[in-house]
């Protein structure tokens, strides 16, 4: 019988997006493996609402970016009350309250920082030098996220693992009246095509690129609309505003739908006939290994960990950052091909189940915890 963890989560980001969603994915399937489970999240943001829902215990703590004695300690409390063995920290941000929360306790837990983004701030010098000390494994979701923490962190390789965004590929096999049902919803016809795409409402995730190109679509295709699913976070409104305002100037208020924030990811996906989200970089990209369990093909950009997901002609494209020709282009190219539309998102689905299942990606999560206690 296996030995029962014991894991605190540690993330005071207060946007929801993918390493917020990843955390609390990850919190959640340990927690139904039987591990006892505990998360710090910040009072206002998303995450403590969502791991209240899940029955997770959920502590909210406003961390402050420098020293905070007052969190620190807050800290150290819930260590020893639960006996806590990791702590499993989100941002690097909150790695200094960890370090000093753990400062001469009797016993000290295994400290785990999960990269979740790149930095091009080069943090080498002696505090950081000290903090990162302390850090026993680092995990990355991609091979690009591994090479941006070696340039600009004071680590080692041999701490650092990659260990990508997994999926439960049962839960994308939607039945066609599902399909049919949101397409009703969003009043879509049976035979428009769909470009759908999923994101933060940020600039960064190039959904202006992404309008523009549709323009230069809908001026050759009729019979296509473009679906945004999501929702600014926090510090992204006037963006939000700014986008449906582009929408606006180039007449295609009838084309391009806003759904907001959805929860049935597998669900809407199936309506879908190609994903695209042409990010000025991805960290690693989970909503692509979403589209492509939803047996899609996909388009983004050659920038960051996507190039560990997605395979040149075989699962999707991948195209230059801010370039909206090519965006339109790859997508004239799976508009006018249902047969390589189709051939694609098999692909896609047969490299989800080979590389990003949910249960293999867990299972190297809880070894290395094991590895560490």
């Amino acid at each position: 019988m296996k030995k029962i963890l014991k894991v605190l989560h540690v993330c005071s980001s207060r946007a929801w997006g993918g390493g917020e969603i990843s955390a609390v994915k990850l919190a959640k399937s340990f927690k139904d493996y039987g591990h006892e489970i505990y998360f710090v999240a910040h009072p206002k943001g998303r995450i403590i609402d969502e791991c209240r829902t899940l029955g997770i215990p959920t502590f909210g703590m406003n961390l402050l970016r420098n020293i905070d004695p007052i969190s620190s300690y807050k800290l150290r409390k819930i260590i020893n009350k639960f006996g806590i063995e990791i702590v499993h920290v989100h941002m690097s941000r909150d790695l200094v309250h960890i370090y000093l929360a753990t400062r001469f306790l009797m016993r000290t837990p295994c400290l785990v920082f999960q990269k979740q983004v790149s930095s091009k701030l080069v943090k080498k010098d002696l505090f950081h030098r000290i903090i990162y000390s302390k850090v026993d494994k680092i995990f990355v979701l991609s091979n690009f996220l591994r090479e941006n923490i070696l340039e600009t962190c004071p680590v080692s390789g041999g701490i650092v693992k990659v260990i990508p965004g997994g999926v439960n590929i049962s839960l994308y096999n939607v039945d066609k009246k599902i399909r049919s049902r949101i397409r009703g919803e969003l009043k879509i016809l049976e035979d428009t095509l769909v470009i759908g795409t999923i994101s933060r409402i940020d600039r960064a995730k190039g959904l202006s690129e992404l309008v523009n190109a549709f323009s230069g679509i809908k001026n050759q295709t009729k019979q296509v609309k473009l679906v945004i699913v999501g929702e600014p976070t926090y510090g992204e409104e006037n963006y939000n505003l700014e986008l449906r305002e582009l929408v606006n100037n180039l007449s295609l208020n009838d084309s391009v739908l806003f759904t907001g924030y959805r929860d049935d990811i597998p669900q809407i996906l199936s309506s879908f006939d190609i994903f695209a989200l042409p990010s000025y970089e991805e960290a690693f990209g989970y909503v692509f290994i979403e589209a492509m369990a939803a047996g899609l093909p996909v388009v983004s950009t050659n920038a960051g960990g996507v190039k560990d997901i997605i395979q040149e002609g075989i699962n999707g494209f991948t195209i230059p950052p801010r370039d909206i020709f090519s965006i339109r282009d790859c997508l004239l190219k799976l508009l006018n091909d249902g047969e390589y539309r189709l051939l694609l998102g098999d692909e896609g689905r047969k490299i989800v189940k080979e590389k990003f299942d949910e249960a293999i990606i867990l299972k190297k999560y809880e070894d290395e915890y094991y590895s560490l206690i």
